[in-house]
């Protein structure tokens, strides 16, 4: 009978408790989810011009592509400059962010011109991306 119980207690103490381990780890994951920054990149690949002198902008930027095609993308979709002014006076309203165009070294600069004009309307700051020198 002594023997019996010795060895119920043996197996009782070599199991492991997890389920502390598994609530860690799950509040880890809840803080680095709700602390992580999502952006949303233009979707579009552009060869941007180098410039002589650069200034690092927010990571949480408004983000926009101008490609050589004379094309406006944003988050992957194309849309008309028409629409840049209702998306960033709408993205806007959550966080105050800048407007960053990314612009192929081959478009058209009336084009640019006209989205960074819509951008202003809405408010922000607008910025174009450059290569680093």
């Amino acid at each position: 009978m002594k023997l019996r119980r010795r060895l119920l207690k043996e197996k009782e103490t070599e199991s492991i408790n997890v389920s502390p381990l598994i609530d860690v780890v799950f509040i880890l994951l809840i803080f680095f989810i709700v602390s992580a920054s999502f952006v949303k990149v233009p979707g579009e690949k552009v060869v941007r011009p180098r410039t002589v002198t650069s200034e690092s902008l927010q990571k949480n930027a408004i983000l926009f592509a101008l490609t050589a095609g004379n094309s406006l993308h944003y988050a992957g979709e194309k849309i008309a400059i028409d629409q840049v002014r209702s998306l960033v006076e709408g993205l806007r309203r959550e966080v105050d962010a800048p407007v960053i165009i990314q612009v192929d070294q081959d478009a058209d600069a009336s084009r640019l011109a006209e989205v960074a004009r819509e951008g202003k309307k809405a408010g922000a700051t607008v910025s174009i991306a450059t290569r680093k020198p």
